[in-house]
């Protein structure tokens, strides 16, 4: 069950119980002076309504409003009676009867927000705990509540302040510092995520979710060697979790830990040799230190123990390919695809490699293979339009394809380069600068996205802004032959001031 789900199951029930132990009942009656006989009968019906004869206290409740139909706060006590009878549509239409009457009636709004939660109308329960705090200003349940909807709803930015206040003017507990630390993290806003997170942890120092939590935080901030360290300590605390391994040995990964890194992945093998992730992810760390025969030699060996799952050739077929291996590569891709002829993933694989070996009709056919199953699959979107692009060929579809992409992926810097490219070949070098140069500034250390903006800018004879391109994609990839001759074609144009 999705968290957001449960948090909200948590606040909906402890709302309602809540209500129903206190019974939102206070001695409001009295204070409007109301006949003798109305007076008793309220005072009846609490008794009967205590005493679990909810029934005879409902009958004498709504005696009561017969003869003072002015009071909300009757109108109240049947809404509550009804609630406890589980007729809620008659208790909402009694709650709606004492706002009616008075609409800062904090029962009535009350038992109105609480309704609305446990019913999941989140809106209306958020309208009602609103109304509800503008009258009860320093109701800690009603505030506390008020942000976990906020966040339900996905209004990030309204539930900080709220829990912010809960922690200045209440109790700075673990929980609120934890809460707050997410919230900051979904936002994007990592350093406050990391300074309340930490405040949590020291708050609750055993607790593995804020280790995780901050884990994540460091993860998504770069800090790769301080998220394996939280997750690490988090392991300690857990040793049989094996979602920790996989966090630290991703961590461990991407900050070049490697024996760190298998150690983590081999951990969770020792316990379940099967685990795909695990395998996968052992993998992905000899393919980092190049070691490809160890790499494959693995993976042969799970292919035998674990009957040929095609995961597996999928993964053989990466490890050739990053061994520079392209025919080994599109065999494992099709071994993978004979085995389960709808593996999207395999389909787009093999597309790549028959593209990298020069047959491009057949790496289409692959990428609308994919597309087939898969028709919002970005990266064959982007590739497909690419290929086209390269060629000058179907422009106006390349396009689509590649804004398709971008649709799915805003800020991908390969796909802005993709559809910077179609520009440029539909000759819209203003259109194609504006992205390359975007593209640039999410893949600054790409030499090939350098080329493609210095190719714009020496379309539009803006030299100077070719050839800073140009040299800095040679500085990112002193091999590139074509970009240096290029570079000194535009030098000899400088010298003799000849356009091109």
């Amino acid at each position: 069950m999705p968290t957001s789900r449960i948090v909200f199951i948590k606040i909906a029930c402890a709302t309602l119980l809540a209500a129903l132990a206190a019974g939102c009942a206070g001695p409001h009656l009295a204070s409007r002076d109301p006949s003798r006989a109305t007076y008793g009968a309220y005072l009846r019906g609490l008794l009967l309504e205590r005493s679990a004869r909810v029934h005879e206290a409902l009958d004498t409740y709504e005696w009561a409003l017969e003869h003072d139909r002015g009071s909300p706060h009757l109108h109240v006590r049947v809404g509550a009676t009804y609630v406890k009878l589980g007729e809620m549509d008659k208790a909402l239409a009694q709650f709606e009867k004492a706002l009616a009457l008075d609409p800062d009636d904090p029962d009535a709004l009350r038992w109105v927000a609480m309704l609305r939660t446990s019913q999941g109308q989140l809106d209306q329960a958020v309208a009602a705990y609103e109304r509800l705090l503008r009258v009860e200003r320093d109701d800690q349940f009603v505030i506390s509540t008020l942000a976990d909807l906020y966040v339900l709803q996905g209004e990030l930015q309204r539930a900080i302040p709220l829990y912010q206040r809960l922690i200045r003017e209440f109790e700075s507990t673990s929980q609120l510092h934890f809460n707050l630390g997410v919230l900051y993290g979904r936002l994007g806003q990592l350093e406050n995520a990391i300074e309340e997170l930490s405040r949590a942890f020291e708050l609750s120092p055993d607790a593995v979710e804020i280790r995780v939590a901050l884990g994540i935080t460091y993860e998504m901030s770069g800090r790769f060697e301080a998220a394996a360290a939280h997750y690490e300590d988090a392991i300690h605390l857990d040793p049989f979790n094996a979602r920790l391994y996989h966090h630290a040995g991703r961590a461990h990964l991407n900050a070049k830990q490697y024996a760190q890194a298998a150690a983590n992945y081999e951990a969770i093998l020792d316990f379940t040799p099967q685990d795909l992730e695990s395998i996968m992810g052992l993998v992905r760390v000899r393919i980092a230190q190049k070691q490809f025969d160890r790499a494959e030699a693995f993976l042969a060996d799970k292919l035998v123990e674990l009957h040929n799952p095609p995961e597996l050739y999928v993964a053989l077929g990466i490890v050739y390919r990053e061994a520079d291996q392209a025919m080994e590569a599109m065999r494992a891709f099709e071994r993978a695809i004979a085995l389960k002829g709808d593996y999207t993933q395999a389909h787009f694989y093999l597309a790549s490699e028959l593209d990298q070996l020069g047959r491009t009709d057949e790496a289409r056919k692959s990428l609308r293979r994919t597309l087939a199953l898969d028709p919002d699959h970005a990266d064959a979107l982007n590739y497909l339009g690419y290929l086209d692009a390269e060629e000058g060929a179907n422009l106006p579809e390349a396009k689509t394809l590649i804004e398709r992409a971008l649709a799915l992926d805003p800020n991908n810097g390969a796909y802005l380069d993709s559809l910077g490219w179609v520009y440029y070949r539909m000759g819209k070098l203003d259109e194609a600068i504006v992205h390359l140069e975007r593209a640039v500034s999410v893949l600054d250390s790409d030499p090939v996205v350098f080329d493609h903006l210095g190719d714009a800018y020496y379309q539009k004879n803006e030299w100077a802004q070719a050839r800073r391109n140009w040299e800095r994609a040679l500085k990112l990839d002193a091999e590139q032959a074509t970009v240096r001759q290029k570079l000194e074609r535009l030098i000899s144009q400088e010298m003799t001031g000849k356009p091109r």
